[in-house]
């Protein structure tokens, strides 16, 4: 039901390593290119999510921005009733030589 993630690194190299979140079918979700459907802090006066539509489904999607040495974000459905779909979801870390560490968690919802 939710995709999360955070991506740790040196503050030193804040603004040159970043995430990047596709779909399976290759709508960029999450990233720093002007094409990707969010590329900066989602967190505005009165909002922690921006909805964005991904292959038919309205997503909430948290994030904190990029040049940050802590990178968070979160995918779910707008909908309680919604799952996400059951595709390979592509993170990529953008980085050259710079140390990282990415961690993620999928939190799933019994179908009964």
């Amino acid at each position: 039901r939710v995709l999360s993630g955070s991506l740790l690194t040196s503050k030193i190299d804040q603004s040159d390593v970043n995430l990047r979140i596709t779909s399976e079918s290759g709508i960029c979700i999450i990233g720093p290119e002007d094409d990707c459907l969010v590329n900066d802090s989602t967190r505005k006066p009165g909002q922690i999510y921006d909805v964005v539509s991904v292959d038919g489904i309205d997503l909430n999607v948290r994030y904190s921005g990029p040049d940050v040495y802590l990178e968070k974000f979160d995918i779910l459905p707008v909908s309680s009733e919604e799952f996400l779909p059951n595709a390979n979801w592509n993170v990529d870390v953008i980085k050259e030589n710079q140390t990282s560490r990415f961690y993620y968690k999928i939190n799933y919802k019994m179908v009964e």
